[in-house]
């Protein structure tokens, strides 16, 4: 019964194939649509996605947590919208935490010889502080001590009121001046001097050859896309594959 079973598979999947092919022969189906709804419920399985941040004088590191995408009409682009994670360090110490959102768009692309979507040309639009629990900013204090000597650090501690004039000559001018950036306490001035190598680290990692999306050859529907899909395209708030066949 189940070798009965699986022979009509195979022979259902064979006249599915066939019908799909002459639909496109004859030009009955043309192109596949995509809502940004599918497309959402498909890109949430790849994240999240830590990676370094690239900043002189500490060590950062950017979690991309979920991407949204919208498909506006009128438009030939991917709206794209990113929350990410944001912490900087200093001698092994967070100094700086907070969740932000960057948006752009993007065009996506596909590749017919390896068979998978990408994007590229990807251009950021905003990114901005999102103001949460998870937001946190090192005080002065503690920034100015982690580069004290133990002896001398815990007399101050005790006696005198700990000023960035104190540390000149002790560490170098330049991560000296890095770190008076704290010495306000706002979040949003420490993401605004960071924002070019935030946005240089975004487009990076999206427009990077293993950022991805490989057509899944066991879904019947990506198989097909797969073998006879020809170019991707956003038209009237969809994704459009279009087919070809030689």
């Amino acid at each position: 019964m189940q070798e009965q079973q699986t022979h009509w598979q195979k022979c259902k999947l064979y006249f599915t194939r066939l019908a799909i092919k002459l639909a496109m022969r004859f030009k009955w189906l043309k192109a596949a649509r995509y809502s940004q709804d599918e497309l959402n419920e498909l890109l949430a399985a790849n994240f999240p996605q830590t990676i370094p941040l690239p900043i002189a004088n500490s060590q950062g590191e950017l979690t991309i947590l979920n991407a949204e995408l919208t498909m506006p009409l009128a438009q030939d682009k991917l709206h794209i919208q990113l929350l990410c994670a944001m912490n900087i360090s200093v001698a092994q110490r967070d100094i700086y935490r907070a969740h932000l959102v960057a948006t752009g768009s993007v065009l996506p692309y596909f590749d017919t010889e390896e068979r998978v979507i990408r994007i590229r040309d990807m251009q950021l639009a905003e990114i901005r502080l999102v103001n949460d629990d998870y937001a946190f900013i090192g005080s002065t204090t503690d920034l100015v001590t982690l580069f004290m000597p133990k002896p001398f650090k815990y007399l101050l501690l005790s006696t005198v009121k700990l000023t960035f004039s104190l540390l000149k000559g002790v560490v170098p001018n330049d991560l000296l001046n890095y770190l008076t950036l704290y010495s306000s306490g706002s979040k949003q001035r420490v993401l605004d001097y960071h924002k070019p190598e935030i946005e240089n680290t975004l487009v990076d990692k999206v427009e990077q050859e293993d950022w991805f999306y490989e057509l899944d050859e066991s879904d019947f529907e990506e198989q097909i896309f797969a073998e006879y899909g020809q170019h991707i395209a956003v038209e009237d708030g969809h994704l459009v594959f279009k087919f070809y066949l030689d």
